[in-house]
């Protein structure tokens, strides 16, 4: 059970039967409240109103724990200062862990290369290790048995008239039962009628749901950052392959015009020697240095025209300066 409501709601419910369990035994019960503290929109558990043997009045704060949680000691010490800097009433503070698989402490401690910073010891019940057989409270206590769960029940039935508190002192009884007595019998022993009178079951769906909402965010959130991991991965892909693909282009038309260039050469070179047969080398070898196709295309059709020798070696080099 890692909820807090079931025993948020005994608290609320049975405030005075629980103050010798807290520690203020003698001490008259004004009012149970759950405020929110507003630097987190975080509620604390319970928080008595509570009036002394001598009349002061103060306030009592009780932290439940039935799952295990390494940060339990230091939210419990944030939730006790922030109510002794904004409530001008005192504020005692009460530990409660239900079993030994929760227990993380009684003193929250800042230790340092073995120097202790700061010791703030709490006060801590564990509720293990009460007697079951004097509270009739709780399965959790040492020597419960579900005869002893039957007889709770019976307890309840008999000291409550009011079917409304009934139906929440046995819902919450059923939940600490849980251990020993399964749901079914438990609700053949009292009958599902009184039990569905409870609003704590309410609650309890909706605490449920609330999970459940949770998970599907985180899940939903989870999917989501999938996707778009997805989704990059595809666009990365893709330009990846663009970049392929262009890469392969500008091959492509580098080889196209080294070939282009390549039959330029050669043309120009055959139509030189075919006009002009005594035409010095040093024309081919200026030919040979030209690259672009267009220019030896040109220049093809420029020894082609020429009237002598002279106009095709002249057309070369200007050629060959223009480059």
């Amino acid at each position: 059970m890692e909820t807090d409501i079931p025993l948020k709601a005994l608290t609320a419910a049975c405030a005075r039967d629980l103050l010798s369990l807290f520690g203020s035994p003698g001490a008259e019960v004004i009012g149970v409240e759950s405020p929110e503290l507003p630097a987190t929109s975080t509620r604390v558990d319970s928080l008595l109103r509570l009036r002394s043997l001598g009349g002061i009045e103060y306030l009592h704060l009780v932290e439940w724990q039935g799952y295990r949680d390494p940060s339990f000691l230091r939210r419990a010490l944030y939730y006790w200062a922030w109510l002794t800097l904004y409530q001008e009433l005192p504020v005692r503070l009460t530990l409660v862990y239900l079993k030994p698989g929760d227990y993380t402490g009684s003193t929250f401690r800042h230790v340092v290369d073995g120097e202790e910073f700061l010791s703030v010891p709490f006060r801590c019940v564990r509720l293990w290790e009460q007697d079951a057989a004097a509270a009739l409270a709780s399965p959790l206590m040492t020597g419960a048995t579900p005869a002893m769960i039957e007889e709770a029940a019976t307890l309840v039935l008999r000291a409550e008239p009011e079917r409304a508190r009934q139906a929440e002192l046995l819902n919450i009884l059923g939940i600490f039962a849980e251990p020993l007595v399964r749901a079914e019998g438990f609700i053949q022993m009292i009958g599902r009628e009184r039990l569905m009178e409870s609003r704590l079951m309410e609650l309890l769906m909706q605490d449920k749901l609330a999970e459940l909402d949770q998970q599907w965010e985180a899940e939903r959130a989870l999917l989501q950052l999938e996707l778009a991991q997805r989704e990059a991965g595809l666009a990365q892909l893709a330009v990846e392959r663009q970049t392929e693909s262009a890469q392969r282009e500008a091959e492509r038309q580098a080889e196209r015009a080294h070939a282009l260039q390549g039959m330029g050469q050669a043309v120009l070179l055959d139509t030189m020697a075919a006009r002009f047969p005594a035409a010095p080398l040093a024309m081919a070898t200026i030919i040979r240095d030209l690259r672009d196709p267009d220019t030896l295309l040109r220049l093809h059709s420029a020894v082609l025209q020429a009237p002598d020798e002279a106009s095709a070696e002249q057309a070369i080099r200007e050629a060959a300066t223009r480059r």
